[in-house]
């Protein structure tokens, strides 16, 4: 049994392992960024190149949101065996780490991270490789998104169909702009995060009420 004075020291490492999470989140984004910057100049394309500051497709990109969140919901609500696996994976690994981040901290960690893989997949890669036509980019470039995510072989397929998703994001509202996607992400993953919250809580009130 913990003392007060253990249950307050853990409290107290919860709480820095969480701040260790989002700042070390926040850093391997920026790091995507960087990645972006020096894999375009070495492919001879600017990963700005397609980002312009548009209020329509502001809108459009939050708009956007709303399938990629909807099916989220479906996902980690239907009783297949390996969305659950992959539900668990979220409750255990991010569960505990942003349960007591602020809603600033949190939406701040979901810039860094649809500004960086928007600015290194969607800027640069699909860019670069549209030059062999638009199909093979979007092919090619959302395989290697879902490699970069693989949790378990399910989510690299949905990492990889909810990155394709992105891509037409990019290609279908002309003139393109990166803006779209990147608010997209941003939001998916900010609203991914306060759910995975919500439910965490309810998962911990539910162990707890068992003991």
């Amino acid at each position: 049994m913990f003392d007060s004075d253990d249950e307050e020291e853990f409290e107290d490492t919860s709480v820095q392992e969480q701040q260790f999470f989002i700042l070390g989140g926040s850093l391997f984004s920026i790091g995507f960024i960087v990645i972006a910057f020096g894999v375009g100049w070495i492919l001879g394309v600017s990963p700005l190149q397609n980002l312009n500051w548009s209020w329509s497709d502001l809108f459009i990109g939050a708009a956007a949101v709303l399938p990629m969140f909807l099916f989220f919901l479906f996902a980690v609500r239907v009783p297949v065996r390996a969305l659950q696996k992959i539900k668990q994976f979220l409750l255990d690994e991010l569960g505990p780490r942003i349960v007591n981040g602020s809603i600033l901290e949190l939406f701040i960690l979901s810039i860094f991270i649809g500004l960086g893989e928007e600015l290194l997949f969607r800027g640069v890669l699909q860019s670069w490789s549209s030059q062999y036509g638009v199909v093979i980019a979007i092919i090619f470039t959302n395989l290697l998104f879902g490699i970069l995510h693989s949790i378990t072989r399910v989510y690299v397929i949905i990492a990889t169909l909810m990155g394709v998703y992105l891509s037409l994001l990019l290609v279908l509202f002309p003139p393109q702009n990166l803006l779209i996607p990147i608010t997209t992400h941003t939001i998916y993953d900010f609203a991914c995060f306060l759910y995975i919250i919500r439910i965490y809580r309810q998962q911990v009130i539910a162990e707890q009420s068992e003991i």
